[in-house]
């Protein structure tokens, strides 16, 4: 001890510093220390949690993004498959519609030729008619008049004439 002495050092007062600075010490540590690491563990798990919501939200999002990636492929083949069976309705509907119209086609087809067959032979009933009506005129008019040479050629000029 006595080298210390010789180095200036002076007991009362070294045990007093020492004294002072576990004093000081304590009180840093249970005033202003404790509470700033516990205010800096408090802040560090406030930012873990932070860190983790943020990654929770992010894979939350991609999850939402893959969803709905998801979704609009299903309501594309949906609307796709819907449109596929509007066209296939459409081709149907439109194959019926020419089939009836072909079938009406050939029913008025149909009725006109029967109509005309109707009218050829009423005509031909007709003509028959009027070519008896003109055979029985003629034989009338040639019954009717002397036979001989001249009246032969002067009824046959009047026929010729009548035409």
């Amino acid at each position: 001890m006595e080298a210390l002495e010789n180095f200036g050092v002076n007991w009362p007062f070294f045990i007093a510093q020492l004294v002072n600075f576990a004093i000081l010490f304590f009180l840093l540590k249970r005033y202003l220390y404790k509470p700033i690491l516990d205010m800096l563990e408090k802040r560090r798990a406030e930012i873990e949690e932070g860190l983790y919501h943020a990654k929770q939200m992010a894979e939350d999002a991609k999850k939402f993004e893959s969803e709905q990636t998801a979704l609009r492929e299903k309501a594309k083949e949906e609307s796709q498959h819907i449109v596929d069976n509007a066209v296939l309705a459409g081709e149907r509907i439109r194959d019926g519609i020419l089939k009836d119209a072909a079938e009406k086609a050939k029913e008025i087809m149909d009725a006109a030729e029967i109509r005309t067959e109707e009218e050829k032979k009423k005509m031909l009933g007709e003509v028959k008619g009027e070519v008896l009506e003109l055979a029985s005129a003629i034989v009338e008019k040639i019954l009717s008049s002397k036979m001989d040479s001249e009246n032969d050629k002067k009824f046959i000029q009047g026929i010729m004439k009548d035409k």
